[in-house]
């Protein structure tokens, strides 16, 4: 399943978790450079301030390193 940026910064305005699978395809864009600076920015910002789920972290995490090899 995959969610637009827009979804994504809207779920963090409202607390609410990004699951696994959306944060996987979220984390793409942002790796691929698919998104602004600002969107970007926007969406990490807004994870810090709800507080970061295990969900979320392990979801980036598994696309950084994706992206490393």
């Amino acid at each position: 399943m995959s969610i637009t940026p827009q979804e994504a910064l809207q779920r963090t305005i409202e607390h609410r978790e990004i699951f696994h699978d959306e944060m996987l395809s979220l984390m793409r864009l942002i790796m691929r450079g698919e998104l602004s600076p600002v969107m970007t920015a926007a969406i990490v910002t807004g994870l810090r301030v709800k507080k970061e789920t295990i969900g979320e972290i392990t979801a980036a995490a598994q696309v950084m390193r994706e992206f490393s090899t």
